[in-house]
């Protein structure tokens, strides 16, 4: 018995090797994602013009979810960092307004949110490895949809003391119609593979979002009325945006080999390269 527990002689230069590949694999994805970072934020990809004080939505965060997805959070906040600093330098250099060059000048709200990003999009995917994962996805999106469909259907309030929409009838109907719509076909689109890189997209794309925008109003660059709106106009799109796509390129990278397995029991068989029994 206590031979067997000796290790072979090759035992350690095979692991030496498994080391090696996964540095290799690990530099490779951080240069790729890194590289795509760089050519979206040298292109009008990258920044997309939208007529509000933030000046510009977004799509870079996707290469940095990715970076977290396929190589944990330290790629994720190395990508977040180069994002954090194209905006930098944009504010400094081409801030498509006065508000956008006070507010991303500030290094706390153009590198803070950014770094989170790939950080919190990985322990996303590590909750979403949990058997409740499609639950979670089903119903943050409900909850979102179901939101905006409540500040479309409800009634203003015209007295200065009560500012806050009232709930119609009809509102109240399409809000929970929505909500129960929304978790029915997000449980029978998604598929249990698509869990944890779409439970990612959408809570490290929001991280963004909430981050920056949050941020801002506390640093007193914009009212918090200003924000909300920002947030709905802009926000609520790349974070559905950021979902399909890092679905989509996820599932791309998965079958190239280039996803690390999230650590922990109970994983989905998905993760990792498909390979079963770790």
């Amino acid at each position: 018995m206590a031979a067997s527990q000796v290790p072979s002689p090759d035992a350690s230069p095979a692991a030496t090797q498994t080391q090696s590949r996964a540095r290799i694999r690990t530099m490779l994805v951080t240069a790729l994602m890194s590289a795509l970072v760089v050519a979206l934020g040298l292109t009008p990809a990258g920044f997309v013009p939208v007529p509000t004080p933030a000046g510009a939505a977004t799509t870079i965060h996707i290469p940095v979810i990715l970076a977290a997805l396929a190589e944990g959070p330290a790629a994720g906040a190395v990508t977040g960092l180069l994002f954090g600093a194209f905006s930098f330098w944009r504010a400094i250099t081409a801030a498509p307004n006065p508000i956008a060059r006070m507010m991303f000048s500030d290094p706390l709200v153009a590198f803070g949110p950014r770094i989170l990003i790939g950080i919190v999009a990985y322990l996303a995917l590590r909750a979403a490895a949990s058997r409740g994962g499609r639950w979670a996805v089903a119903f943050l999106v409900a909850a979102v949809l179901a939101d905006a469909t409540y500040r479309l259907t409800s009634q203003r309030q015209t007295s200065v003391s009560d500012p806050y929409p009232v709930v119609t009838p009809v509102g109240l109907v399409a809000v929970l119609g929505v909500a129960a719509l929304t978790v029915w076909l997000t449980l029978r689109l998604l598929r249990s593979r698509d869990v944890g890189p779409a439970l990612a997209a959408l809570l490290g794309s929001l991280t963004n979002t909430v981050g920056v925008l949050g941020l801002a109003t506390w640093r007193g660059y914009l009212p918090w009325q200003v924000s909300l709106g920002i947030g709905a106009v802009q926000g609520l799109p790349e974070a559905f945006v950021a979902m399909i796509l890092t679905v989509a390129v996820y599932r791309a990278l998965r079958r190239a080999g280039l996803v690390r397995a999230p650590a922990g029991e109970g994983a989905p068989e998905s993760y990792g390269t498909g390979a079963r029994g770790g």
